[in-house]
């Protein structure tokens, strides 16, 4: 099945590229959530009518997710106090929810979506490196520090 990429997708291409796709990828995933509609003459020539207007789309949602990725930068780390047993390791563990949280105690507004724990779950006392990627060209790492709660 041939789809138009409507927005940049990791491994398919950038938008407004023409691209096959399997079916039930294309019927259950792109087209629902957006990121695609049916490559036929019609959607062909009603794109390239607003490839301009997509392209000023995608460009203002880069700028804002790079303005947002600067207010992560700028806080580099958070601190989570957590109740911790034998040997530095803390009870259940620390996730996305838990960062959320922290997050926007801080001022910041996340998703859970925008979060990339590169090693899974944090279950351990001291400093973990997390992803925040706002958008798919764009990432910014920061660490969150671990505590034992007093």
């Amino acid at each position: 099945m041939e789809v138009i990429l409507l927005l940049k997708v990791n491994k398919l291409g950038d938008s407004g590229k023409i691209v096959k796709v399997k079916s039930g990828y294309a019927r259950n995933y792109l087209i629902p959530q957006g990121k695609a509609i049916l490559a036929d003459k019609k959607n062909i020539k009603s794109f390239e009518a607003q490839q301009v207007k997509l392209k000023e789309k995608n460009i203002s949602e880069l700028l804002f997710a790079k303005s947002r990725a600067e207010k992560v930068r700028q806080i580099k780390s958070i601190t989570i106090p957590s109740k911790v047993g034998k040997e530095n390791k803390i009870f259940g563990s620390v996730g996305i929810r838990d960062i959320i949280k922290e997050m926007s105690q801080i001022g910041i507004k996340i998703h859970k979506k925008e979060i990339k724990l590169p090693n899974g779950l944090l279950r351990y006392v001291g400093e973990h490196k997390v992803i925040f990627q706002p958008h798919s060209e764009v990432y910014e790492y920061f660490v969150v520090n671990i505590i034992a709660k007093k």
